[in-house]
């Protein structure tokens, strides 16, 4: 089976989520003639610029491609592809590859590739499956993300997680400002979700995270009282001392001992942490899937082999074993 699998679905050593040989996924090998970007995420961008350079295509959500280029990646036009949720494009004449929705950060995608009647997906970085995330029911070979593929990973509902955030955010703010640090992608997802749940105090951005923004804003995704730092506007906001600044993660190191600092972060936590007696938090607003969610989908979805990404999960061996165990499907994990 492995060497029908290597033909179809695998995943490099090096990360690259390869279908059918020629299309690849947050990674690049030799061969493939199409390079598809689930989401803009470190680790969902091995090897980029070699896809730039050799691969026809570049393939992504446009919030996705044009996120990228404010990052410094330069697609050429001829080979740059944006595709809406759902449209087909046909890569060499052979191969049927579409994106599907995840929920993730702004831009995020599934990714489909049909081939000769054989179908494969590959989920992505996702959460809230079958409520935001859509579900893709039946495809041969699904190729899933086990960030938190271990059972004792169950957190809290999503809203409750975000109501005690809301509820930090309104304490802290009556105390002076705020900093969040947060990666590029989660943070601009917070400031969307921040308006969504009541937080109204102006927002002031960090240079790379208002160009991100002004991506976001081109498709629609508007958030009210948004800065760029050092604009006359931010300027008069920061004498007023009532606003939440927003910074990359890199640059908690950098923080002063004034007002309140907010560590964004997209790892597991079951609770807010506050670091000692200070004025320096932890929040865990995770955009994966927990082990329950993980399930859910797999059991919706009833592939017929189930591919477990070990290379970017610790928890994949574990995830694979509960899948064959508990829902019957053949269930592995690349790389080997």
């Amino acid at each position: 089976m492995l060497a029908w699998l290597q033909d179809t679905a695998w995943i490099s050593k090096q990360g690259a989520i390869q279908l059918f040989k020629k299309v690849c996924v947050d990674g690049h090998n030799i061969g493939c003639i199409a390079r598809v970007v689930t989401h803009i995420h470190s680790d969902h961008l091995l090897q980029i610029s070699n896809s730039i350079n050799f691969c026809k295509q570049v393939i992504g959500t446009h919030i996705t491609l044009d996120s990228l280029e404010v990052l410094g990646y330069r697609i050429p036009k001829h080979k740059r592809v944006a595709l809406n949720y759902g449209e087909v494009i046909a890569v060499d004449d052979q191969y049927k590859v579409s994106l599907e929705y995840a929920e993730h950060i702004p831009g995020s995608a599934q990714v489909i590739v049909e081939h000769n009647g054989t179908l494969v997906a590959y989920t992505g970085d996702f959460k809230d499956a079958g409520t935001k995330t859509k579900i893709i029911e039946h495809p041969h070979i699904l190729i899933i993300d086990a960030t938190y593929g271990n059972p004792r990973y169950v957190r809290e509902r999503e809203d409750v997680i975000w109501a005690k955030f809301a509820e930090l955010l309104k304490k802290l703010l009556v105390l002076g400002p705020v900093t969040i640090y947060a990666y590029y992608g989660k943070a601009q997802n917070a400031m969307l979700k921040l308006r969504e749940i009541g937080i109204d105090a102006p927002l002031i951005l960090s240079p790379m995270h208002w160009k991100l923004y002004k991506v976001l804003e081109k498709y629609g995704h508007i958030v009210n009282d948004a800065f760029l730092q050092g604009s006359p506007e931010a300027e008069e906001i920061r004498r007023t001392g009532w606003y939440i600044e927003f910074k990359h993660t890199a640059s908690i190191s950098s923080a002063n001992g004034s007002g309140s600092h907010i560590i964004l972060t997209g790892r597991f936590a079951k609770t807010i942490m506050r670091m000692g007696a200070g004025n320096l938090w932890i929040v865990g607003v995770s955009g994966h899937a927990d082990f329950n969610d993980l399930v859910y989908y797999v059991d919706s979805s009833r592939p017929e082999i189930l591919i477990v990404d070990g290379y970017r999960s610790e928890y994949a061996q574990a995830f694979a074993s509960y899948i064959r165990d508990n829902l019957n499907i053949e269930a592995i994990v690349l790389p080997p």
